[in-house]
């Protein structure tokens, strides 16, 4: 069995409508019935079920996930439910991805200058979203770990 001590967490969006219902699963069987995958791709996901924000567990931490090619080995994959291309974050979801991040960067010692979007290593993609901030998302992460 490999060891593996991330060193990175890549965020992403799922380009998909947040709304009240489970999509994580219909994320994860898309991820194993179509791409034919082991299991989700993200280790976390963040979505609205019910009035409320959630942490859903995708692979476990421990697991090398599925989510960006060439960086999956060293990196956790966290995917806020929603389109960032076409909406801004709810405070609620981004407070609970920056809460996730601080956690996990406290546990993994993982800086917060090594929290990074999708896009900064598939660049043709917009991922987290254009309306995503990821200098504004480790601002407020580093503000947890002082």
């Amino acid at each position: 069995m490999k060891l593996f001590n991330p060193d990175t967490i890549i965020i992403h969006h799922s380009l998909t409508k947040d709304g009240s219902t489970v999509n994580w699963q219909a994320i994860r069987r898309y991820h194993m019935d179509e791409m034919r995958w082991i299991e989700i791709g993200y280790n976390y996901g963040i979505e609205l079920i019910g009035t409320q924000y959630e942490i859903l567990l995708g692979r476990f931490e421990g697991t090398i996930g599925a989510h960006t090619i060439g960086h999956n080995i060293h990196s956790i994959g966290i995917c806020f439910v929603g389109n960032f291309d076409e909406d801004y974050p709810d405070m609620a979801q981004w407070n609970k991805g920056v809460e996730l991040c601080a956690n996990i960067a406290l546990r993994c010692a993982i800086p917060s200058a090594n929290i990074k979007g999708h896009n900064d290593y598939a660049p043709y993609k917009s991922c987290p979203g254009k309306r995503f901030d990821m200098d504004l998302f480790r601002n407020d992460v580093s503000a947890i770990l002082i």
